[in-house]
């Protein structure tokens, strides 16, 4: 009788631990899901960018890299722009992936990218472009209206063939600087409407033992010898000319000192 009870605790004992460590398994996963991509808000033009750095095993770089690089070129998470890739042997520095993506898909991408591993940093910070946007567009009001009084010259009769072409060539040259600023307008756009995100991907490291630290300490003191060696090298090969100028004018100086002594003995016994 004692057995028909103690089994459905023990089974709610059991679905409880299961979910709990669901659960936990579930904050593993999603703890490098914490970045979130900001949007600005109506009226502000705030350019935001991310740096996160990322910890997962050296084995496990290659494939974060290329999970995340396709993930970004096929736009699973929505728009995104590949910027930069790099991939290194340095423990600090195992890779680097630059994209700009649209702020939704900051989250997922980061989660992606960080899948298995720790986010070390995070540092999220704006760029405020509303200068920058008032000048573009001011710059290209001002070449509108030129460019619509070059129009009203160009209905004139009573101009010569010389003051069409320069006519023609003052207008194409209204005209280029007007697509620079609509390029300029549609660049700030994009750093507005998406956020560049910078993963850097560390890995995992060990704290050296005795041994090895004693090892490198020694290596250590063999290159500090090395280098003391070379730099006395340079000296002594530096000072060389010098000695061989000087050493015979130190002979020349104790040959005159020695006469000159000489002569002052001589003097005082004939005295």
């Amino acid at each position: 009788m004692k057995l028909n009870w103690m089994l459905p605790i023990l089974l709610l004992a059991l679905v409880g631990c299961s979910k709990q460590d669901g659960y936990e398994n579930a904050r593993a996963v999603s703890g490098s899901a914490e970045v979130q991509g900001e949007k600005a808000k109506a009226g502000a033009f705030l350019a935001y960018e991310h740096y996160v750095t990322l910890e997962l095993e050296k084995a496990a770089v290659s494939k974060r890299l290329a999970d995340t690089r396709e993930a970004c070129t096929s736009g699973r998470f929505g728009q995104c722009d590949l910027l930069g890739i790099e991939q290194g042997e340095s423990t600090y520095n195992a890779g680097t992936l630059r994209v700009r993506i649209v702020p939704d898909g900051v989250e997922k991408l980061v989660s992606l990218a960080g899948e298995g591993g720790t986010l070390v940093s995070r540092t999220t910070q704006a760029e405020d472009l509303a200068q920058a946007v008032s000048d573009n567009n001011q710059v290209r009001e001002r070449l509108q209206r030129q460019y619509k009084t070059l129009e009203q010259f160009q209905d004139r009769k009573d101009l010569s063939v010389s003051d069409m072409l320069a006519l023609a060539r003052e207008m194409a040259e209204v005209q280029v600087q007007l697509d620079a600023t609509s390029q300029e307008a549609a660049q700030q756009q994009r750093r507005i409407n998406t956020n560049l995100l910078t993963l850097t991907f560390r890995t995992e490291t060990q704290r050296p033992g005795r041994f090895s630290r004693i090892g490198d300490a020694f290596g250590d003191l063999l290159d500090n010898a090395t280098d003391g060696t070379t730099k006395a090298l340079e000296v002594l090969g530096y000072s060389i000319p010098f000695l061989i100028v000087l050493f015979p004018l130190a002979l020349l100086v104790r040959w005159l000192w020695r006469k000159v002594t000489r002569r002052g003995l001589q003097g005082r016994n004939k005295g």
